[in-house]
């Protein structure tokens, strides 16, 4: 560990000791009379990309200053209540004109009869940056009424599969991330939690397939992180949403309006050095859905001995409820401490009925079995984070430490009745009654400090550290019916899983002449144990990786400019996926953990050409071994099938993206993104060759008619063709929707009308079929869904200060792997 650290610490100490920028820029902001206006907010941008480099305040003569800037192009934008925003023109920071002194910036006050009004700039709903893809979430009108997890489904690049499994690019194992936090949940988990998150509640998605050294090194397909909203204004501000929402599910002759509300609380309260800030969303959810799943068994010769068709009818309802609570202290121009709770309570009762029929070869009745299944679910999450971040200068170095503690508390009541028929439908025995408490704990601590230092003549090192601790704890107890009395089940079990990772990491940036480079490496350390308290049996891991990334970009020309980027990242088990329980979802059915999975490892590598910065075309190639997939088992005597997870195969995936906004004409702006893949998975699982590849694609397209100020329309759509993922085969899926929005009581509220999926496009069909399995699975579900929603916006909307800071916490990838006890 010493020949570890001493050489991070000599970089860390390196620097701290080298030389700030000598580049200056001066000047003065004043009002139509000459007069310096004190304490205006002048900002600095790159003029490549408008990002935000720094900002100060005027002094009370309206003089600002910037030290220590690094060459290149920018301008300046200045902004005070009162007033209206002005601009500089472009300037230059070279080491030939390193000291720039700029022409008065002349500033005029506003009408007095517009303090009352809201005055907000229009964000595309896509944005494409270089590194990284922005969904602005409340530019879309279709977004209205959706939840996160459908926002999601038609982002750029994203697929959603038919248990909301989240790939980027053709490729699982992606990251979810909300406001910088990890989810610590299994994929199951995960799923029911973004699908209860309302998209009112969201102010952007960020997606990045190929994350730099800083992040943890989690997620083999890259990180999605979903930022919640949060006031930037000063004074009292916020705004209250309310939603209502019917889905109009039609399975075959029947007709159900199902209702559902999802409504929210933002506020934002800034005075001197306090930022205060808060959410509540309350959620009301009634769903129905069909499953149907059609197996063939085999015989030891390879022919069809029999066949099962599965037909299930879900049905749930569910009420949640999120708080959010923080505040930021602004100690002085150095120093900033900031607290966040958070919490979400779910409280779910979904009904499975299950019909099963058992045919022989010629397809002939044999026999029947009827499962319906009670469950109650509870499930609880409370996040606490304490953040500190020091500036040591106005050239950019800063040192961020964060402490952080999120416990989960998920707890599922189940009673499983099975009634048996024979071929006449007559009984042919007693029902099978199983009943089942399943409570689950997590305990998650983490620490982590990150440290900016920006180099001389350009460029930055960042440096961090990282240490986290998970406890989870599982209990599944199950009980069955004998005669007059419940007796425990074998199949019952408690499980413990012990991990801590500790990582540290070096990223620089450097610009030399046009050549953007930037290189990291990241340490992480795996020391895991799992008990299974039923058995009294153990296992234990530890495993040191490095992680390794690179970016070149070199600007061709104005116009025209290639990223090259390289990086190594691992993919660990979820904590549900290692657990050795049995979950039961029919009496016929069953879902098991793999105490024995191994991590995954992939090598990624994309390179990049950007048109003026909105035309963007990727080709991405990516390697993973021991790949880890659900698999399917069956017994073909006793018709019983379960799933599990396990590693099975080396994965290649290739293919070549584009994004594009187009603006067809002043009112009409398009967004469009296209992906060709190829997924190919080879291995070899029990003796049995697995080798399957198929080329595919997507295509998201969001059009934005603007019919008049305030007034505007949306149609969005995708579709995604016959692919494979994770040894399924899926057939094609896509949908439409049509969404508007109207500013009314002069831009202070908002009402939306959104139309989801009208033609009910949106329904799963896959197969799978790999040695001696095959399924056919048709899922419908009540997607179709008319929204309307109003948006009240309250409060003084002044000057905008500084964004309150978002911040990444101590934990990175944990959130994504906890499992939740079966939901």
């Amino acid at each position: 560990m010493k020949k570890i650290l001493t050489p991070f610490s000599i970089i860390i100490y390196c620097s701290f000791t080298l030389k700030a920028q000598t580049g200056k820029i001066t000047g003065t902001v004043k009002d139509i009379s000459s007069k310096g206006i004190h304490s205006a907010t002048v900002s600095l941008f790159k003029l490549k990309d408008s990002s935000l480099i720094k900002f100060v305040a005027a002094d009370k003569e309206g003089q600002y200053e910037f030290l220590s800037i690094e060459n290149g192009k920018y301008f300046i934008t200045v902004s005070n209540v009162g007033y209206r925003n002005v601009s500089s023109a472009s300037f230059e920071i070279s080491s030939s004109n390193s000291s720039v002194s700029l022409p008065e910036l002349i500033m005029i006050e506003q009408a007095k009869d517009l303090g009352a009004v809201t005055v907000t700039a229009k964000k595309p709903f896509i944005e494409t940056k270089i590194d990284k893809t922005i969904v602005n979430v409340d530019a879309s009108p279709t977004s209205v009424g959706a939840t996160a997890l459908e926002v999601l489904e038609k982002s750029p690049g994203v697929t959603v599969d038919n248990d909301g499994n989240v790939s980027l690019r053709g490729k699982a194992g992606v990251i979810i991330m909300i406001d910088g936090k990890p989810t610590y949940l299994s994929s199951t988990d995960l799923a029911n939690l973004l699908k209860n998150m309302p998209a009112s509640a969201l102010e952007q998605i960020e997606i990045i397939t190929n994350p730099s050294a800083k992040y943890d090194a989690e997620g083999n397909s890259g990180v999605i992180n979903i930022k919640t909203k949060k006031g930037k204004a000063a004074g009292f501000n916020g705004s209250v949403m309310a939603g209502i929402t019917t889905s109009i599910f039609k399975p075959n002759n029947a007709l159900y309006l199902i209702p559902k509300s999802q409504n929210s609380i933002n506020f934002n309260y800034r005075k001197n050095k306090i930022n205060f800030f808060g959410s509540y969303n309350p959620n009301f959810f009634r769903g129905k859905g069909n499953l149907t799943l059609n197996r063939r068994f085999y015989d030891s010769n390879g022919n069809i001995s029999s066949y099962s068709d599965v037909d299930t009818k879900f049905k749930f309802g569910n009420h949640n409820h999120t708080l959010k609570l923080g505040v930021d202290f602004f100690a002085d121009k150095k120093n900033t401490y900031g607290i966040a709770l958070s919490g979400f309570t779910f409280h779910g009762h979904p009904t499975p009925t299950t019909v099963t029929t058992i045919s022989d070869t010629n397809h002939q009745i044999v026999s029947s079995l009827v499962s319906l299944t009670e469950n109650k679910i509870d499930f609880n999450n409370f996040s606490s984070n304490f953040n500190y971040r020091h500036l040591f200068d106005t050239a950019g170095r800063e040192l961020t430490i964060d402490l952080d503690y999120i416990g989960y508390r998920n707890t599922s009541n189940m009673l499983l009745t099975t009634e048996f028929f024979d071929a006449n439908d007559q009984q042919t025995s007693d029902p099978l009654l199983l009943k089942g408490h399943l409570p689950s704990d997590i305990n998650i601590y983490s620490v982590k400090s990150d440290y900016t230092h920006p180099l001389k003549k350009g460029g930055r090192i960042e440096a961090g550290i990282k240490s986290s601790y998970v406890k989870n704890d599982n209990l599944v107890d199950y009980q069955r019916q004998s005669t007059d009395k419940w007796i425990p089940d074998a199949r019952s079990n408690h499980f413990v899983y012990d991990e801590n990772i500790n990582a540290a990491y070096i990223n620089i940036n450097k610009q030399i002449k046009k050549w953007s480079l930037q290189g990291g490496l990241r340490l992480e350390n795996t020391v895991a144990k799992g008990f299974q308290v039923t058995n009294d049996s153990t296992f234990r891991r530890n495993f040191t990786n490095l992680f390794p990334s690179a970016f070149i970009s070199y600007p061709v020309n104005d116009k025209n400019s290639l990223t090259l980027s390289y990086s190594r990242r691992i993919t660990r088990p979820n904590y549900q996926d290692l657990n050795p329980f049995t979950y039961f979802l029919d009496s016929l059915s069953y879902r098991q953990g793999n105490p024995y999975l191994l991590p995954q490892f992939t090598n990624s590598v994309e390179f990049t050409h950007s048109y003026k910065g909105r035309l963007i075309t990727t080709l991405n190639y990516s390697n993973t071994t021991d790949v880890i997939s659900q698999i399917l088992k069956q017994n073909a005597q006793t018709k019983i099938v379960f799933a599990t997870a396990d590693n099975v195969a080396r994965f290649i995936n290739m293919g070549v993206s584009i994004t594009a906004p187009v603006p067809v004409t002043k009112w009409w702006t398009t967004n469009f993104f296209t992906n060709i893949y190829n997924n190919h998975y080879k291995g070899i699982y029990n003796a049995v060759p697995i080798d399957i590849s198929y080329i595919s694609f997507m295509v998201n397209i969001s059009n934005t008619f603007t019919i008049k100020q305030g007034f505007s329309l949306e149609l969005s759509g995708f579709y995604r063709g016959k692919g494979i993922d994770q040894l399924n085969i899926n057939e094609p899926m896509y949908q439409m929707s049509l969404g508007g929005q109207k500013n009314i009581m002069k831009g202070k509220a908002t009402v939306r009308l959104n139309l989801r999926d009208p033609f009910a496009w949106q329904q799963y069909r896959g197969i799978t079929d790999y040695n001696g399995i095959y399924v056919k699975i048709h899922n419908q579900f009540d997607a179709r869904q008319l929204t309307a929603t109003f948006t009240y916006r309250f409060g003084k909307n002044n000057q905008q200060l500084p964004a309150p800071r978002r911040r990444n916490n101590a934990t990175q990838d944990e959130q994504n792997r906890v499992g939740g006890g079966g939901n």
